[in-house]
């Protein structure tokens, strides 16, 4: 069986490694203006930042359906006999949900839909995993079952800059948003069981990242995760710092620094800047695939 392994960009993964591994990737979209653009084809994060910088309205929404259903028929038409395509979470968006509901009603069973629980590089870690378990030529069945032992096995925590796109998306209100960013008090983020949450509000995001760090160090050793720091457009001299944290506890990693997805960036706002602890995949660092391209 000729198995595709398939992911949106919400997994943030480089279209370069992708093409190398012939791994699928479906763009999502984000509305600036009421205009249109697609994630890593019409629209980057610098041209987001600038749009978000400059006070432009940004929106995110699920793809059109039909859009959805050609994108998997190109895929059967180039001889794949089933495809694993995997979605950000779905207590973050529909989009599970969405394509659950297509593939389902225009595929009879050629698609399995994987809900990540995740976005970016926990995300990316199961799509990659996928993969090499696809290489091993290990049943569907196997790979899902396997993809559902290791979705709650991560730790994700992040902060933005300021609280003026969480007010821009609705997700605090204006009065909140006004009186946090004047004493500058910013929310550290993290993702639990598939959902955002704040788990605390800080006004030095070098120590509660530090912080965090320290507390996932004994738990999350580097011979069995990974630890990535994600930025959107982030403080350098904030991004250099964290870096060094984690070397504190592992002093020959490697750290990468790889970018928020965008349909989190578009909620987020530029600034953002994040730890993720992801399951190594396999025997293989993440970081092995970060060095092909």
């Amino acid at each position: 069986m000729k198995i595709a392994i398939s992911t949106d960009t919400s997994s943030t993964i480089n279209l370069d490694l992708a093409k190398k591994l012939g791994i699928k990737v479906f763009p999502l979209n984000v509305i600036v203006n009421g205009e249109e653009f697609l994630d890593g084809i019409s629209i980057d994060q610098k041209k987001l930042e600038e749009d978000m910088r400059a006070g432009k309205v940004i929106k995110t929404s699920t793809p059109p359906p039909m859009d959805v259903v050609s994108y998997f028929e190109k895929l059967f038409n180039e001889g794949y006999d089933h495809v694993i395509h995997f979605t950000i979470s779905s207590k973050l968006s529909s989009m599970n949900t969405l394509f659950n509901n297509l593939t389902n009603e225009h595929f009879n069973g050629k698609v399995t839909v994987i809900d990540s629980y995740n976005l970016s590089m926990v995300m990316l870690s199961h799509v990659l995993f996928a993969y090499e378990e696809v290489q091993k030529e290990t049943p569907v069945e196997t790979i899902v079952k396997l993809l559902e032992e290791r979705k709650n096995d991560y730790k994700v925590s992040f902060v933005p800059e300021n609280l003026t796109a969480l007010k821009n998306g609705g997700r605090i209100s204006p009065a909140v948003a006004a009186l946090g960013n004047m004493i500058g008090l910013k929310p550290v983020l993290v993702l639990e069981d598939g959902a955002l949450d704040k788990d605390s509000m800080t006004r030095n995001v070098k120590k509660a990242l530090g912080d965090n760090i320290a507390s996932y160090a004994e738990a999350y050793p580097i011979s069995k995760y990974d630890y990535t720091i994600v930025s959107f457009n982030g403080n350098e001299d904030l991004v250099n710092h964290i870096i060094k944290d984690i070397n504190k506890f592992f002093p020959d990693y490697k750290v990468h620094v790889e970018p928020v997805a965008i349909n989190i960036c578009a909620h987020c706002g530029p600034g953002t800047v994040g730890v993720i602890v992801s399951p190594r995949i396999n025997d293989n660092s993440i970081n092995y695939y970060f060095d092909l391209v």
